[in-house]
């Protein structure tokens, strides 16, 4: 898989459902509470991570970066695009 960005809430989502999912088969004996708290709380943080994880690919594909392959070098380009700021006043003329 490619160079991935900003997965911060991927991450500390992911890692909070696998410790909930680790911690389920320990609290199963205590009370009925416990399982009860346990089958709503896993299901929607594995969800949740999902959720984050494909909103930070599409925030990705949005804002242009593109997944590196791993045999890429990491080269910075620079384009006139990028090196010119276009500034939208606001009554919409543009000011450089």
């Amino acid at each position: 898989m490619g160079l991935v960005y900003n997965h911060l809430a991927t991450l500390v989502c992911g890692v909070f459902a696998s410790v909930l999912t680790l911690l389920w088969p320990m609290f199963v004996d205590y009370a009925a509470v416990y399982d009860v708290v346990f089958i709503l709380a896993v299901p929607i943080m594995w969800f949740l991570t999902a959720v984050c994880f494909v909103a930070q690919i599409s925030a990705d594909y949005m804002h242009g970066h593109k997944p590196k392959k791993s045999t890429e070098k990491s080269t910075e380009k620079s384009t006139e695009k990028s090196a010119k700021k276009i500034v939208y006043t606001a009554d919409g003329i543009i000011s450089e």
